[in-house]
Order: structure tokens, then C-alpha cells, then sequence
């Protein structure tokens, strides 16, 4: 039950923080100045799982502002905010999306909301992941859009956000199974696009790739979990450019890269942390 309990807090900072960046986003405001204050609400409750993620438009995932980022937030702009805490390694994972100051993505939004409600309603003990992607793409699909294909679902497990099961948005034929005692994040993506992504550059979003004395600082202060090249600032200074340079040249770190709907289709995203229980699951980010 203590592990519980830890996924359980983490989820409800998570939830937290979330609300305070959608609350935030407005015209005019930047990427950066909302990324930098709902880290800050988590770094007081707990720690970081992953850099916010602030995806605008026809980028789907793994952007997160950089230290000198000017990006600004305009009027029509559809943005994605994915927020990650961590109590002693177990993760709460969620995501929204807004439109700022327009309403003419509503649907698009809407049918994300819908297809991560209509998971949830299936999701228990012994569910396959064949039945959880079906009926996420059933609801999409009844919006009149597409599911991104390739990003997908995933469980949870103590420091590791990605761990080893993909729970598709599609119906894809898995017969593996969800089992009481796991957390997962659901995650629909909808698109007015094709339906895939693509890599669209660097999104100043890093991991560690190869263990080396050279990364201690960057392995102890964030428990292997993924980065923001504006926080090696903390450790490096003005020579963080020179030193991330070196890292990646010798494959010490790599980057996510940012991922962009293949098209240039509008993109919204929703996300839940889900504990299993035998007869459902209960919703931790909720």
C-alpha cells in the first residue's frame, strides 16, 4: 500500500500543477515563464518526472521551452501541457489541452476528452489492450478524426515513465493484458491530420545514454529521468551550450526529439495515470 500511497500523491500533485499551467496559458504569455511555474509548484511537493511538455499546434509531444526561449503563446494556438511528479519514483503523468482565446478546435479537444473517458469505463483487471485501443480510436473515429498511430499508452513502474508496455490509441490487435496492481497513463492523441508523427527537430528535451563519471551530477540530481537542457543551467552555468555540445558528439546524452503530425494536422492530446484494480481502476490524476 505504500506504494500506492506514493503514486496516489504524485498523481494528485501532478493534477495540480497541471490546472495552474491551463489556468495560466494566455495570449502574450511565454512557453517558458508557464513551464518554469508549474515546475516550481512541483519541485515544492515533490520532484520532476520528466520536463513540462508544451506542444502547440501541429507538434504533438517532447517540446519543452529552452533557457533563452522567446516562444509566446497567440490567439488560436492549440497547445498540449503534459506534466509529470515524482514521490520517491512513482509517477503521476497527465495532459490537457487548450485553445487560447478561440474556439475553433473544441471538437478536436473534445473527442480527446471523450476517447480517454470511454478507456477509462473498460479499463480493469484482465482488460486487453486490443479492447482499450479500440475504443479509443471508435470514439475518435466517431468525431470524424484519426488517432496518432505511433504514439501510444504506457505503464508505469518505480523511476521508469516508459516501462515496457505501449497501449496503443488504435485497435492493434495485442492480446496482452492489463493486471490488478498497475499503473498505466492513457493518452489519446486526435488529429484532423493522417494520423502520424514525425521528427521535427530538437525539443530541448534529453536523456542519459550511456553511464559515465562524466553525467554523476546530471544521473543523481534527476534519478535518470529525462531533462531540460534549461535546467543543466543549475549545474554548468553560461558553458551548459559547451558541455550538452560534448555529450551528445560522444553519445553520452540524447535527445527526444520534438514530434510534429506528419501533415501539419491540428493535434490534441488528454492523459490519465490509472491505478488497476480487479472490477476497474481508479484515477489518480483526476
Amino acid at each position: 500500500m505504500e506504494e500506492y500511497e506514493k503514486y496516489k500523491e504524485a498523481g494528485k500533485i501532478a493534477r495540480d500543477a497541471l490546472h495552474i499551467g491551463m489556468k495560466n496559458i494566455k495570449e502574450g504569455r511565454g512557453y517558458k515563464e508557464i513551464a518554469e511555474k508549474i515546475e516550481a509548484y512541483i519541485l515544492d511537493r515533490a520532484s520532476l518526472a520528466f520536463p513540462v511538455n508544451i506542444s502547440v499546434n501541429s507538434t504533438a509531444a517532447h517540446y519543452t521551452p529552452s533557457m533563452h526561449d522567446e516562444n509566446v503563446f497567440k490567439k488560436g494556438d492549440v497547445v498540449k501541457l503534459d506534466v509529470g511528479a515524482h514521490v520517491d519514483g512513482y509517477i503521476g503523468d497527465t495532459a490537457k489541452t487548450v485553445e487560447v482565446g478561440t474556439k475553433n478546435y473544441s471538437r478536436l479537444i473534445e473527442a480527446a476528452e471523450k476517447a480517454l473517458e470511454e478507456a477509462i469505463k473498460i479499463i480493469r483487471d484482465g482488460v486487453r489492450i486490443e479492447e482499450i485501443g479500440k475504443k479509443i480510436e471508435d470514439k475518435i473515429k466517431e468525431y470524424g478524426y484519426n488517432p496518432i498511430r505511433n504514439l501510444h499508452g504506457h505503464s508505469l513502474e518505480r523511476y521508469k515513465l516508459h516501462a515496457g508496455i505501449s497501449i496503443p490509441n488504435y485497435c492493434s490487435k495485442s492480446k496482452k493484458r492489463l493486471k490488478e496492481g498497475q499503473t498505466v497513463a492513457i493518452e489519446p492523441f486526435v488529429t484532423d491530420g493522417v494520423g502520424m508523427v514525425i521528427d521535427g527537430g530538437i525539443g530541448n528535451i534529453y536523456r542519459i545514454e550511456k553511464d559515465s563519471p562524466v553525467l554523476k551530477q546530471i544521473k543523481n540530481r534527476f534519478n535518470g529521468f529525462p531533462f531540460a537542457e534549461r535546467w543543466l543551467y543549475d549545474i554548468y552555468g553560461e558553458s551548459t551550450p559547451l558541455k550538452l555540445s560534448f555529450f551528445l558528439k560522444r553519445r553520452m546524452v540524447a535527445p527526444y526529439f520534438k514530434l510534429v503530425e506528419m501533415k501539419g494536422g491540428m493535434v490534441a492530446q488528454a492523459e490519465h495515470t490509472l491505478y488497476i484494480t480487479e472490477d476497474g481502476c481508479e484515477v489518480l490524476t483526476a
